[in-house]
């Protein structure tokens, strides 16, 4: 594999983690998006679950509530991540492009 195409799969890479970045952004500002996740799920499952841990329940209850609790939090950090690596590919993207110029510049010259 060329320089050349090692840049260009680079930019092909940053340019999806930005488009799902972009995404996320349109999908976590919706109404639906806040009625659903930020508030129904978020908030209230979350309270509901926190709730449910000082019940009387069995140990397998209780291992089903962890798991529940641990989704929630896995839906944030995804979310945070996804928001995370599309800003990071912002520059990345402007550094890729760069090196593809450079390369293409030296293959004139060649």
């Amino acid at each position: 594999m060329t320089d050349l195409e090692q840049v260009e799969i680079q930019i092909d890479m940053a340019n999806k983690l930005r488009k799902l970045r972009d995404n996320c952004v349109k999908l976590t500002a919706s109404e639906p998006w806040k009625d659903v996740i930020d508030t129904g799920y978020f908030k209230e499952e979350a309270a509901r679950l926190v709730m449910a841990k000082s019940s009387n329940l069995n140990a397998e209850q209780m291992e089903l509530i962890d798991r529940m609790q641990y989704g929630v939090g896995a839906l944030a950090n995804f979310i945070e991540s996804v928001m995370r690596r599309g800003a990071e590919m912002d520059q990345a993207l402007n550094e890729h492009e760069e090196t593809r110029e450079e390369i293409l510049a030296e293959e004139v010259k060649v």
